[in-house]
């Protein structure tokens, strides 16, 4: 299995089925490319955990990945706290700016995605 690599990207308070779709397709990619993905919508789409507690566990598998990629549409700035990109230059991660034009897929494929999901944590 190839490096662990965490997606960071901008989400906003409520997720809705284009933001999940930008990660999901960026997950794909990568996925594709060999790394193994850490998708942090994935928890915070999850009904069943808390927010804060999806957060937290995002970040303890922040800790544990080699790398990050940093999504297109996530801020970069002066004056922009970013906690997952602070911590991945504090412990020194390969950082991968991203490229992926995540804006062409359908929300049907993240819906479908979803029911499959759900039946997987169903069984």
């Amino acid at each position: 299995m190839g490096k662990k690599i965490y997606i960071i990207g901008q989400i906003p308070k409520i997720i809705d089925l284009s933001c999940e779709a930008k990660f999901f397709i960026a997950q794909m990619y990568l996925t594709q490319m060999g790394f193994n993905v850490v998708n942090p919508i994935n928890r915070l789409i999850d009904n069943t955990v808390k927010n804060e507690v999806a957060v937290r566990k995002n970040i303890n598998d922040l800790m544990l990945c080699n790398a990050v990629y940093i999504m297109p549409c996530t801020k970069l700035g002066k004056n922009v706290k970013n906690l997952e990109i602070k911590l991945a230059l504090d412990f020194n991660l390969t950082i991968i700016n991203g490229s992926i034009d995540t804006s062409s897929e359908s929300s049907e494929r993240i819906k479908k995605e979803r029911i499959k999901r759900k039946k997987t944590i169903a069984n």
